[in-house]
């Protein structure tokens, strides 16, 4: 039994070494970059030994995918349940510009490090692609019988994208305030462009 006990602490340990590992690369990606950070940074950061980290992260790849793995726990993404019960084109454009103003402040540490350095290979490209995807379709979707109209979806990316949802902020506005906002300004815009085609 006390075998057993130690075993324990000695997994909750690796574990601990583990994350501390992540953290330090997460928090080195939003200052510097993840293209520039060193792994030798990273170990520092982390102060752990350059044999510890290589035990926990082989390869660089490693590492970023537990990274990505951690951040993309941390920000779920919406699925299309938000759009249950709306049944005009104002009501899920609303709920699509709040669903991204959501997911801009869970995301923002991925936020940040994008900012800092967009990542484009590896498994932030993969990750990305995911993300992306799931976007289009979102969008698509609040957008109904606009869905297949690129100004349309120009505009709606361009404000649910969380450089112009942080500007709309200005640093005192609450998630629903900004996104009520946007909603007043874009909505009666998408209202028209659907009777127009209709």
């Amino acid at each position: 039994m006390p075998r057993s006990y130690r075993l324990g602490e000695r997994t909750a340990q690796v574990q601990a070494t583990r994350d501390r590992i992540i953290e330090a690369a997460i928090e080195l990606y939003i200052e510097v970059g993840v293209s520039t950070t060193t792994m030798r940074e990273i170990g520092s950061r982390a102060d752990v030994a350059a044999g510890t980290l290589r035990n926990h992260f082989a390869t660089r790849d490693n590492l970023d995918r537990a990274i990505v793995e951690r951040l993309t726990s941390e920000v779920p993404l919406p699925d299309l349940a938000i759009f249950d019960g709306a049944r005009s084109i104002e009501e899920r454009v609303q709920r699509v510009i709040q669903a991204g103003g959501i997911f801009t402040d869970q995301g923002r540490r991925l936020y940040l490090m994008w900012l800092r350095d967009p990542m484009l290979t590896g498994p932030w490209a993969e990750k990305g692609a995911e993300y992306g995807a799931r976007w289009d379709e979102l969008m698509r979707t609040a957008l109904g019988p606009l869905a297949d109209d690129e100004e349309a979806m120009a505009i709606l990316r361009a404000v649910i994208h969380p450089v112009f949802f942080d500007s709309v902020r200005t640093g005192k506005r609450s998630t629903d305030e900004a996104s009520a906002l946007v909603t007043a300004v874009v909505v009666p815009w998408f209202a028209a462009r659907a009777q127009g085609r209709a």
